[in-house]
């Protein structure tokens, strides 16, 4: 796996050699002039004080050069008879043996703490690197996420490029240069492999395994030498392993989102199902009959009547649900384009409620509305069908004849429209599923209706920005509050100037 190659000095350590050599010859023509000022313990210290210099900037090889050469600079120049190797005393003898092995002794040490020093910096930078690509990780949850952040790392540790990630049981690899042979004996053999590519750089295999969808490889173009290191071997294999984690659970959660939309399709068809076999067959069967009663020649003409306006009733009523089905549609497709323009939220409530005590003539409607309301920014037709929506539900679920009271304030921040009823409330336990899509405030009931209108109302409002939500009164009845955020207003005078 890992190529045998020769040991090229760096021009860092080839300068080392040279300033070995240099500096015990430059710290000796610097110090003889004085030799007869010097003791020899100090000058042996000044040659000691070179070798650690050049252990800690040059590491060891260019220490020991130094150590030997000041050994012998300081016998042939210092210790007499001078200007020659022959030491008649042992004193003299011992000084320069004690000095040569002190800074052998100083330079191994010292290189050897420079060499931890370096260890321990480029584990914390890689430490920092694989800590930084797990925060990154952390947040994907794609296959491509993990790929494009996989990419990013590579290329800032190895300078590596065309980073992918090819799986065993895709077939044969999208890039011709990729092996697929490779790939399949990558993971087997769970160890990278590597493979020729253009300009002298090599093809890397670097083998993902996970214990839930298919196993793959890391593939990645670097330089020949990317990986010659062994620290660099593992930096990248634990890098892999983070890799295989976060694909692993990429692949979960697309199998749990693939699952939740299934549930989901299936929740909503059953309960269209049941809403158009419940809502709609009820008042088509009554359709029938009163058609077939009108058929018969005998009803009187205000038997006719009656019947011809309760089958209108019964018609409006299946359009108004068809209208919601096919309204919950069309914004649950996508984002909503609102056609907003600053309205006066007075004029649009009093649009809806004319409406309304048009359609329920024997239902009292009080309104009471703030003097100091400021218009909004909504889009009207479809604010009439929230407050429209609101008013269907408390006629529908309150005794007839009694009061609707809609009120509209201005707060801090929001204009606040509350529709309240004296009907029987909402029970606890169904307030918080109240807005959500097929949910009706009493469960069974005969109240014609299929649970979309406070979901639409609830759809349309947060699309505004807004917030709806209800509440059971202590007197007696449901009070809905819809908050519209008011905005920044535009200078209305400078408007009308313009136009």
């Amino acid at each position: 796996m890992h190529s045998a190659c020769r040991y090229h000095p760096s021009p860092r350590t080839l300068a080392g050699l040279v300033l070995a050599a240099t500096a015990p010859l430059l710290g000796t023509l610097a110090i003889s002039p004085h030799s007869a000022a010097v003791d020899l313990s100090n000058m042996a210290l000044m040659y000691v004080l070179i070798v650690v210099v050049m252990a800690v900037y040059f590491g060891r090889f260019a220490a020991i050069l130094a150590a030997m050469l000041s050994a012998l600079s300081f016998a042939y120049v210092f210790v007499p008879p001078y200007f020659s190797l022959e030491i008649t005393e042992a004193q003299h003898l011992l000084n320069a043996v004690i000095m040569l092995a002190v800074a052998l002794l100083v330079s191994h040490l010292t290189s050897r703490l420079k060499q931890h020093a370096e260890s321990a910096e480029r584990k914390s930078v890689e430490s920092t690197k694989l800590y930084e690509l797990a925060q990154q990780l952390a947040g994907a949850l794609s296959r491509e996420e993990v790929v494009d952040y996989a990419a990013m790392f590579l290329s800032r540790s190895l300078g590596a490029q065309k980073t992918r990630i090819v799986y065993a049981d895709s077939g044969k690899a999208d890039d011709a240069s990729v092996s697929h042979a490779l790939v399949e004996q990558c993971i087997k053999r769970h160890r990278f492999l590597t493979a020729p590519a253009a300009d002298g750089r090599k093809l890397f295999y670097l083998p993902l395994s996970s214990a839930g969808g298919s196993p793959g490889a890391l593939v990645f173009e670097a330089e020949s030498s990317a990986l010659e290191n062994s620290h660099t071997v593992k930096h990248v294999e634990t890098a892999a392993s983070v890799l295989a984690v976060a694909l692993e659970r990429s692949y979960f959660v697309d199998r749990a989102r693939k699952t939740e939309i299934e549930h989901t399709a299936e929740t909503l068809r059953n309960s269209i199902l049941s809403a158009l076999s419940h809502d709609f067959r009820t008042p088509l069967t009554a359709l029938i009959g009163m058609a077939d009663t009108l058929l018969d020649a005998r009803v009187s003409a205000d038997r006719q009547q009656y019947l011809l306006e309760s089958i209108r009733k019964q018609a409006l009523s299946i359009s108004e649900q068809m209208t919601n089905l096919l309204d919950m549609a069309k914004l649950t497709t996508g984002p909503q384009h609102l056609a907003k323009a600053w309205q006066a939220i007075e004029e649009v409530l009093g649009v809806t409620i004319r409406e309304a005590g048009a359609h329920w003539p024997e239902r009292p409607i009080t309104v009471q509305i703030a003097a100091d309301l400021v218009p909004v920014n909504i889009d009207a037709v479809l604010m009439e069908r929230v407050f429209w929506n609101v008013l269907e539900n408390a006629a529908k679920y309150s005794p007839a004849g009694t009061p609707i009271e809609v009120a509209a304030v201005r707060t801090e921040t929001a204009t606040e429209i509350t529709i309240a009823d004296s009907g029987p409330g909402i029970p606890p336990r169904q307030l918080e599923h109240l807005f959500e899509r097929f949910a009706r405030g009493q469960t069974e009931s005969d109240i014609p209706g299929c649970g979309l209108g406070l979901a639409i109302a609830r759809t349309i409002v947060e699309a505004h920005g807004g917030k709806i939500t209800a509440e059971n009164r202590p007197e007696g009845g449901c009070c809905f509050r819809i908050c519209l955020p008011l905005g920044d207003l535009p200078d209305f005078d400078a408007m009308e100037a313009t136009s």
